[in-house]
């Protein structure tokens, strides 16, 4: 990824107010957007922030400043947007949308212990508490039936026949999953919708932040759930690790009650969650092919996924889960 030139710069640090900007560098390069690191000195104090200049529009669009401004009060590691001189979170960068965050200490982690996963859930549930008032001003979540099965039909000619079938049967499990009376009653909120882990740092005392709220939309809170258990729980082959499974949902339980339809349904979920990504990544990979798209992550990640949930049963006990709450308690 290229620096940024010295007029855009010299203009970012006039719209933030930020003094000189001393140095700045690439940060791993998004599918929707781009980052860049700035070191800044103002009045004498050195301070590191994160540009993001999208490429594609945030699901959460003028609610995204609200929604971190929300988190970060209620005191979730989240970075709060940093406002220009005019007041506004969003500003044009070299003709793009831009936000600025504070940069947040910690790392990526590739092979998360057990109590990482507990945090990442004891996360997502202080996160679906805090932000109910906020939910409403927040867009529905644009994965639905009606988008699972246009980006089928753009990627299915791109795939082997068996795959075909594969990718045909689970996205008409999703979209039979959100026509139901039962699901359309669970329990629904701000998500993040996109909590991977190289969207989550972390330092010697634990979770230390939470990126990229690209995503934030409406939704189902235990899609959030479904989305993190396919990334955070899962090992090369696609196959879930019980013991991570079952730290990231006790953790999560502990702070905001899990109802026994949303454990009944999380499989479901997860094969949704693994679908809509397979999709999205699919899609990518084949703008990259005609040269439309920079980079693009393996969709063969998200197939191993999807075949696996197809041919795995899960059932998550909700009594198991209220007395493991409680042992920890006592």
């Amino acid at each position: 990824m290229e620096p940024l030139p010295a007029g855009v710069l010299a203009l970012v640090a006039d719209t933030y107010d930020l003094g000189s900007i001393t140095g700045h560098w690439p940060a791993t390069r998004g599918i929707e957007n781009r980052n860049f690191f700035l070191s800044c000195n103002r009045d004498g104090l050195d301070r590191e922030y994160v540009l993001t200049i999208m490429e594609r529009p945030a699901s959460s669009g003028s609610a995204l400043g609200a929604l971190l401004d929300t988190c970060a009060a209620r005191g979730l590691p989240v970075p709060a947007l940093v406002r220009a001189r005019d007041g506004t979170a969003e500003v044009t960068i070299a003709g793009k949308p831009a936000i600025l965050c504070p940069r947040l200490p910690g790392r990526h982690v590739v092979n998360p212990t057990i109590e990482q996963v507990g945090s990442l859930g004891r996360f997502l549930a202080r996160l679906h508490v805090c932000t109910g008032a906020t939910a409403s001003a927040l867009p529905p979540y644009p994965r639905t039936a009606d988008w699972l099965r246009g980006q089928a039909r753009s990627c299915l000619p791109s795939l082997p026949h068996f795959t075909q079938c594969m990718m045909q049967d689970a996205v008409s499990g999703a979209a039979s999953l959100l026509r139901r009376q039962d699901v359309d009653r669970l329990p629904q909120g701000a998500i993040h919708g996109d909590l991977f882990r190289d969207n989550v740092l972390f330092n010697r005392w634990g979770l230390s932040g939470v990126l990229d709220f690209h995503h934030a939309s409406r939704g189902f809170l235990v899609y959030d759930l479904a989305v993190a258990a396919n990334d955070w729980c899962t090992d090369p082959t696609g196959a879930l690790d019980p013991a991570r499974l079952g730290a990231l949902l006790q953790d999560y339980h502990a702070l905001r009650a899990l109802e026994p339809a949303e454990l009944w349904h999380l499989p479901a979920f997860m094969l949704y969650a693994g679908v809509a990504f397979w999709l999205s990544r699919l899609r990518v990979a084949l703008e990259q092919r005609s040269g439309r798209a920079d980079r693009a992550n393996d969709p063969l990640v998200f197939e191993r996924i999807v075949a696996r949930r197809r041919a795995t049963m899960l059932y998550v006990d909700p009594w198991l889960l209220d007395q493991k709450v409680a042992a920890r308690e006592r």
